[in-house]
């Protein structure tokens, strides 16, 4: 038995150094992995959360500075310079962005997704996808050979480490059942932590689209709303349209660029939708102020359900978990090359490989799950991006005057305080006399 053991090690001692610094390698880009992809997005520093008098002026200044040929321009300019995809729009690219945008021509990464564009679409969906593609499956086919090349030599290096025919015997047949109940034991854990994480990834997920469904509804019904109060306004009806349009490009398609919570901390003054508010209301809250409200609900899901949730601890937790499971296998390994030889080792390798391959594949979705605010196949943003293209057009036709309301509401008057249409009111009158 020590014979064959000896012989072994003789045939893959030149080879031994080299494994050994690849199973290394192998577990420092475990550590790397999972201390980089799941720490917190750092984000870059701001004077103000969210709207501030210095770079978002009031509306009632801004008009009064500025024509309406001069809004025209900077709305053009705004819309000319305006990414196609704001998902793309990442502070950093990463590397797996450049190797898929080899793969797609700037249609699918630099263009406007119109709201009727079915091609423009499936092209970036096929973009997103190549990205989280990339993403999982690079690390995860590297580690699954760092586990397969290095299976042999730790195995075998276990062996000489332990050199006892005894130990050998009880590892080869496992009759103490020891090691399977390690095996057992923290398999178990691993299973059901990686379960619940997945399940409350998937949550999260389906509250994104929930909310961002929700909230642009409500954002299409207040704007209809206000075409209607401020028809004949014209000065009112611009500088709520502004504000408007402000929300949407500021608030509502910042997909995470900002962290929620730092967002929802922002200063009441600095909020367009209480600028609606106070040009719409007179004494008391108008008509749009349930539309703003729910407006409002529908912005603290959203941000709610963007928030990051699941600590890097947790992760941390599960990469170890699975460290445990699968350092059993070599250990098995030395003494079962004790009956099968080298040969055992090989066919052994290529099945460690595997199970390496599938943990780290899930654990990269959870990872893609856990970041809904960057590029990927788990990526909310592109359906947003097709949501707001209707509403952003619908105000840049509205502020450009191109669209105006229908004939019969162009009238002076929209609504009195009391809440009555003065045609309502006018018809009363006409009763009583």
């Amino acid at each position: 038995m020590r014979t064959t053991t000896t012989s072994t090690t003789t045939r893959i001692r030149s080879s031994r150094s080299a494994a050994a610094l690849l199973l290394l390698g192998c577990l420092l880009s475990t550590s790397v992995q999972s201390v980089h992809a799941f720490s917190p997005k750092v984000f870059p520093t701001r004077s103000k959360v969210s709207y501030s008098s210095s770079s978002f002026p009031s509306t009632t200044r801004r008009f009064a500075t500025s024509t309406s040929k001069q809004r025209q321009q900077q709305q053009q300019q705004e819309s000319t310079t305006r990414s196609s995809l704001p998902m793309v729009e990442s502070p950093e690219e990463s590397i797996y962005e450049r190797i898929a945008k080899v793969f797609f021509d700037e249609s699918a990464t630099d263009r406007v997704i119109a709201a009727d564009d079915s091609d423009d679409l499936r092209r970036t969906n096929a973009y997103t996808s190549t990205v989280s593609l990339l993403r999982v499956g690079l690390p995860s086919l590297f580690l699954a050979a760092s586990a397969k090349i290095s299976y042999t030599p730790v195995a075998i290096q276990l062996a000489n480490t332990i050199n006892d025919s005894g130990v050998f015997a009880v590892v080869a047949q496992d009759a103490s059942q020891y090691i399977q109940n390690i095996l057992t034991t923290s398999g178990l854990m691993f299973s059901i932590l990686v379960g619940q994480t997945y399940y409350f990834m998937y949550q999260q997920q389906e509250a994104i689209y929930l909310a961002l469904f929700e909230e642009v509804t409500i954002a299409k019904s207040l704007l209809e709303q206000v075409a209607l109060v401020s028809q004949g306004r014209q000065l009112l009806y611009e500088q709520i349209l502004t504000c408007i349009q402000d929300y949407v490009r500021h608030d509502l398609t910042k997909f995470n660029d900002i962290e929620p919570a730092e967002m929802i901390a922002s200063r009441p003054c600095d909020d367009p939708l209480e600028e609606v508010l106070y040009l719409t209301s007179v004494g008391e809250p108008s008509l749009v102020y349930q539309t703003v409200r729910s407006l409002r609900q529908a912005r603290a899901a959203r941000l709610g359900a963007l928030q990051r949730k699941l600590p890097q601890l947790q992760m941390i937790l599960l990469w170890t978990l699975a460290a445990i499971v699968l350092f059993t296998f070599p250990l098995l390994g030395a003494g079962v090359q004790t009956i099968g030889g080298y040969g055992i080792l090989q066919v052994q390798s290529w099945y460690l490989g595997i199970i390496v391959l599938a943990i780290s594949l899930t654990m990269g979705v959870i990872n893609e799950l856990r970041r809904p605010g960057q590029v990927g196949a788990y990526n909310a943003r592109t359906v947003l991006t097709v949501m707001v293209a209707g509403l952003e057009e619908e105000l840049d036709l509205r502020l450009s005057g191109k669209i105006t309301g229908p004939p019969d509401l162009s009238m002076e008057p929209s609504i009195d305080s009391d809440g009555f249409f003065q045609p309502e009111i006018l018809l009363e009158v006409d009763q009583v006399v």
